[in-house]
């Protein structure tokens, strides 16, 4: 668990409150649980580390033309493979696998591959459904988790934002000049709790109560102890549980996705209109 940079603990005490901040910090790197029955195939995941860790990993559209090869769509790629990736990164730096530079180098490329698709949505769908704010509590090391957020609900139909660690003044602008049917607060550490709690004060202030304020993440804390120190309306863990409350039909879609790609020879891409397997 020490990366280059990082002296070695001499006291035992020290080592077991370092390896507790590595595993809060980083062996979650995407604070959104996944849906049950999603499947990613080993083979394809594998592939994926592989680019990422070499020099095609660094085009996003290279990246993604690489698994779209494997007849996977772009969202498939995107949703799942990306947030199992961070999933792995984090696991092989907790192991002294891979340094925290190499960590960090590789979200940064998740980041531009959620962000190359992003762009294809937006070019290709259009929202119906209700309005969401994504916000990123400060301390956060890593913000790829509130990303694939946006992306699924994007995909279900939402019409979302996203900001990271905005001040107050930012999100005054942002909620006059625009109305969000619902807020959720992402808070992935301890150290990010207290920046949490301030944001959903400044929510509920600036919404006059009309926005529905959710808090979740991968922060190790009983969900009603979080809910009693921030003040939200309800701890959200799973986004599956969002799409059934306020899409019914697009959260169908999205849960199905992938159960119903596996069981055919080619599934239809929602991005590109190509056919693809998982």
């Amino acid at each position: 668990m020490r990366d280059n940079g990082i002296p070695e603990a001499r006291d035992q005490d020290f080592l077991n409150w370092f390896a507790g901040l590595a595993q809060e910090a980083l062996g979650r790197l995407v604070s959104v649980r996944d849906q049950q029955g999603v499947e990613v195939r080993k083979d394809h995941l594998d592939l994926f580390l592989d680019l990422l860790a070499h020099d095609t990993g660094a085009d996003p559209s290279a990246l993604l033309d690489a698994m779209v090869a494997r007849r996977l769509g772009p969202e498939i790629v995107a949703c799942d493979y990306a947030s199992e990736a961070a999933r792995s990164l984090g696991d092989s730096w907790l192991a002294d696998e891979v340094s925290f530079v190499d960590v960090t180098i590789r979200s940064e490329r998740l980041h531009g591959l959620i962000r190359r698709v992003d762009e294809m949505l937006v070019s290709t769908m259009q929202a119906g459904g209700p309005s969401a704010l994504i916000l990123v509590a400060e301390a956060e090391q890593h913000t790829l988790g509130a990303h694939v957020l946006a992306l699924k609900l994007r995909l279900a139909g939402f019409s979302t934002v996203v900001r990271i660690a905005p001040i107050a003044s930012e999100l005054k602008q942002l909620m006059t000049a625009n109305r969000f049917d619902i807020a959720l607060v992402s808070i992935g550490c301890v150290a990010g709790l207290d920046s949490g709690a301030g944001l959903v004060r400044t929510l509920r202030l600036l919404s006059r109560g009309e926005t529905r304020i959710y808090v979740g993440g991968a922060i190790p804390i009983e969900d009603d102890r979080l809910l009693e120190v921030t003040a939200a309306d309800e701890v959200l863990r799973d986004v599956s549980a969002l799409l059934a409350q306020f899409a019914p039909d697009g959260a169908a879609r999205a849960l199905d996705r992938n159960e119903k790609s596996s069981e055919r020879e080619g599934a239809t891409s929602s991005v590109t209109g190509e056919q693809c397997d998982t």
